[in-house]
């Protein structure tokens, strides 16, 4: 009798253990597909702060992708422009991030244009490829300034972060851009996907982010292997200031910025700065960074 109800138990017990498994298994698939959709669906930033807070004149713009995505930006101009800065915000941030390097920028005579990202701010679009589509937001910026009648030949990229990495991603789109300025950028989205996904998720590694990688490339119809700025800077052959943090825990202090800076070669000059987190140079080094910014513009487009 022991016996029998010890198989009766074990059967009774396996069959717990099976349903238990399933149950796991499920909403392990179902909190990795949540998890996708937050990240290629970010909560938008609607700040209603303008860029007229900082004293600068603007004017409000819109302007499509060559997909369709309707994008929202400011045109701040200088009263005596020498070039023209577009400048591109990081993940789920927006234009407003403009505010903080326009004001030196427009001073010294560079008019600056500043948008949100598809599927950020105000623009349009359901979801972020964390910088592959978003090269075709860049592209219509650019052509937004060749219908303005901007001088195309006095035209340089300045990103952060998503932004950094977005116009690196634009270069074989965008030959007249004269040169780059990339605050943060990561070299390659899988060097730092397991980290910013686990850190915005609280979840374990294992399994969740091969399985959250799988449904966000489901999602944007674009595979994480394929966000590589690092390929598009090593034949970009124009002048490129990588920015990197020291304490980026985003994107692998030092390792990135370096990787960058080493394969776009001697186009290239990288800025590590000591004690800064991810997107926080221009915080910890202020005045270094304006000057650093600005020398490299006026080398860039003399």
């Amino acid at each position: 009798m022991v016996a029998l109800g010890s198989r009766r138990f074990v059967r009774v017990s396996a069959g717990a253990f099976a349903a238990l498994l399933v149950l796991a298994s499920l909403a392990t698939v179902a909190v990795s597909y949540e998890a996708a959709d937050r990240v290629v669906h970010p909560p938008r930033e609607l700040r209603a702060v303008t860029p007229a807070y900082r004293g600068l004149e603007y004017e409000r713009v819109g302007f499509d992708t060559a997909d369709g995505v309707p994008l929202v930006g400011w045109w701040m101009p200088a009263a005596d422009p020498i070039g023209t800065v577009v400048f591109l915000h990081g993940y789920t941030a927006s234009k407003s991030q403009a505010l903080a390097v326009a004001p030196f920028l427009v001073r010294e005579g560079y008019s600056v244009l500043a948008f949100d990202f598809r599927a950020h701010g105000e623009s349009g679009g359901t979801f972020t490829s964390l910088g592959v589509l978003e090269a075709l937001d860049v592209r219509a910026a650019l052509d937004h300034l060749e219908g303005r009648g901007v001088d195309m030949t006095r035209v340089a990229l300045f990103g952060w972060s998503m932004g950094a990495a977005a116009a690196l991603h634009a270069m074989p789109l965008a030959p007249e851009v004269r040169a780059v300025v990339a605050d943060s950028s990561f070299a390659r989205l899988t060097n730092v996907v397991s980290h910013e996904l686990t850190s915005m998720t609280g979840l374990p590694t294992f399994p969740f982010v091969p399985l959250i990688v799988h449904f966000a490339s489901r999602m944007t119809a674009q595979s994480p292997d394929a966000n590589e700025p690092a390929r598009f800077a090593e034949t970009m052959h124009r002048p490129l200031l990588v920015i990197q943090g020291s304490n980026d825990r985003l994107a692998r202090p030092a390792a990135d910025g370096e990787v960058l800076a080493r394969a776009a070669g001697a186009y290239a000059d990288l800025w590590l700065v000591q004690g800064a987190g991810h997107v926080d140079a221009r915080r910890a080094a202020p005045s270094e960074y304006e000057a650093r910014v600005l020398s490299f513009l006026r080398e860039a487009m003399p």
